[in-house]
């Protein structure tokens, strides 16, 4: 057999990777020869301005942490309660109202502050009231007035001081080497400025360490803060006492970084000042762990690279055009016609065996995919407009109707004409929301109003029982929701977290936009329900009469609707009531 014809004879496949091999391996060949000779420099820069760019970005979220722990400690100056309590304190004997009223503040600001661990506050007769979360702690209030830190808030007179753990005023029995940021502030009288007391603010190594973590953990970096004592403010995450040297020696350095060679590999050491005392960021980046881009002078060579290339792969393409890409064409100009919406079946050579003919057959069974899946499609577009109906009409329930109208029955025969007018009136008013004349969109004001006619109909029927709390920002109430969205939400909360609860229950309704979504936070403070139930319900795994099916008919309504995937999120636990999160979409005028 002839070379020509045993080329001939090869499957396509074979041909184009012989073609390319050759083209691959001097292509490759060059851009070896090529990076070699490039900078080690260029990349390094590059790597140590991204490294920079890096501690500055996490800098950033430090600044972020230090101004909310600041905010946090306004709250406790300007705290009315915490005023008045420490100006009325004539003694070193502690009031237990003071005591009360001051440890009540501290706790509601350590619930409200993730990053804060303790608060501890002196007052001028050398009382300290205190609340953290973790002890034991041990307090040494007799050297306060004695601290560097105490002369330093003096001399700020009411602003914050952020030092280095507290000069043993604090100290931890049980954890000998805790390490901690603290805040502290003189608390002066709003009105006659007169010094009332010392605040003190715990925030944990482990808080800022968690940061680290996560921007270290993509390049296996660590951070720390050191002052220009070679002392660790916040010691690195996965902490090497090996990398102190260098740390130490090149954080007194300007802001910047330095590349080092430790034990044979590189690292980019970058530094940047914190603007709190003397303290510095440093973070620490392998460097042959980090993907440089290419920079400007590298361009160039890219350039002439793909130059090769282009011509080495048009040299190639003249001798493929005939064996692939000729067949291709006409596969090209078949599907046209069937992405047309004429699904016609390409003629297939039985006795051909290369890839072409495999192409033909892959794509004949596609076509006939796509036939069934359009039938199937029709079908599910059916069963999805019946089900719509369906749950549209679920929610106008008839014992709900035949219910109130039997409770409007009794208040006429006992001649209670005004709650008798008013359950009419609200029963009116919930199923005109509620049918909108057969539209699909109302506005969120409405659908308000429907839950609200809803809630007052069943306050009469169940002696007041269920307590309404509405927070929607004014600007979305105009804005047009597929109707009945809220209402069975509202419906579940209603008969399944409170109606069998013990005494009054309270439902929350929170509305807000988020950019181009609605957010609808429902909340009750019912039975709640366990995990494996709210799983049954996300899942549908529930029967049309069981306690659920509503939620679950809502997300459905919502998904189809809006296009959303999940639109409904439920937290719930037993004995604590539920809280459900909806999503839907901001629909314009146009297409309300």
């Amino acid at each position: 057999m002839k070379a020509h014809e045993l080329f001939k004879s090869i499957k396509i496949r074979t041909k184009v990777i012989l073609l390319y091999i050759s083209v691959l391996i001097l292509s490759l060949f060059l851009t070896f020869c090529i990076f070699t000779i490039m900078s080690e420099k260029q990349i390094e820069q590059e790597v140590g301005e991204a490294a920079m760019q890096t501690v500055s970005a996490l800098k950033g979220n430090l600044d972020l942490i230090f101004e909310n722990v600041n905010q946090f400690s306004d709250l406790i100056y300007f705290d009315k309660d915490v005023q008045n309590s420490l100006s009325k304190i004539n003694s070193s004997n502690i009031n237990p109202h003071v005591q009360q009223t001051m440890q009540k503040s501290m706790v509601n600001m350590l619930l409200s502050g993730d990053y804060i661990s303790g608060v501890f506050i002196f007052d001028i007769f050398n009382n300290y009231y205190n609340s953290y979360k973790s002890g034991p702690i041990f307090v040494n209030k007799e050297i306060v007035k004695k601290t560097d830190w105490y002369k330093k808030t003096k001399e700020a007179e009411g602003d914050v001081v952020f030092i280095h753990k507290s000069e043993d005023v604090l100290t931890f029995p049980t954890k000998k080497d805790k390490n901690y940021i603290s805040l502290v502030r003189e608390i002066y009288d709003v009105d006659t400025y007169d010094e009332l007391a010392t605040l003190l603010i715990i925030v944990d190594e482990e808080t800022i360490q968690n940061y680290f973590e996560e921007v270290g953990k993509k390049y296996n970096s660590q951070f720390c803060i050191v002052d220009s004592n070679n002392n660790y403010i916040i010691r690195p995450n996965g902490y090497d006492k090996s990398m102190d040297e260098y740390i130490f020696k090149y954080s007194k350095d300007k802001n910047g970084y330095q590349t080092l060679d430790v034990d044979g590999n590189k690292m980019i050491l970058a530094m940047q000042d914190l603007g709190i005392a003397d303290w510095k960021l440093v973070g620490n980046i392998p460097l042959n762990l980090n993907n440089a881009s290419l920079g400007k002078v590298y361009r160039t060579w890219i350039v002439l690279i793909i130059s090769l290339n282009l011509l080495f792969i048009f040299a190639c393409s003249v001798v493929l055009t005939n064996l692939i890409f000729r067949p291709l064409n006409k596969i090209q100009k078949h599907m046209k016609i069937v992405q047309g919406g004429k699904l016609i079946q390409m003629q297939v050579n039985e006795k051909q065996s290369d890839e072409i003919n495999d192409l033909k057959i892959v794509f004949n069974q596609m076509v006939t995919a796509i036939d069934n899946l359009i039938s199937e499609v029709i079908k599910e577009e059916q069963i999805i407009a019946k089900n719509e109906l369906e749950i549209i009409q679920a929610q106008i329930n008839p014992h709900f109707l035949y219910n109130t109208l039997d409770a409007v029955s009794a208040l006429a025969l006992i001649e209670d004409n005004v709650n008798c007018l008013k359950m009419t009136q609200a029963l009116g008013n919930f199923y005109r929301n509620s049918l909108n004349s057969g539209l699909d969109l109302i506005t969120i004001q409405d659908e308000m109003e429907c839950i609200e006619s809803y809630i007052t109909i069943l306050n009469m029927r169940y002696d007041n029982k269920i307590n309404m709390n509405y927070d929607v920002e004014e600007g979305i109430k105009e804005l047009k929701i597929l109707k009945l969205i809220l209402q069975p939400i509202v419906e579940n909360a209603a008969h399944h977290g409170i109606r069998n609860k013990i005494g009054s229950g309270t439902i929350s309704i929170k509305g807000y936009r988020d950019e181009d979504e609605i957010i609808f936070i429902v909340t009750d403070d019912g039975l709640g329900m366990s995990e494996d139930r709210i799983h049954e319900i996300i899942e549908g795994k529930i029967q049309k009469e069981k306690s659920g099916f509503g939620l679950y008919s809502s997300t459905q309504r919502i998904s189809l609707y809006y296009g959303i995937e999940k639109p409904i999120t439920i937290t719930s636990e037993i004995g604590n009531g539920t809280e459900i999160t909806i999503r839907v979409k901001v629909i314009s005028e146009d297409n309300g």
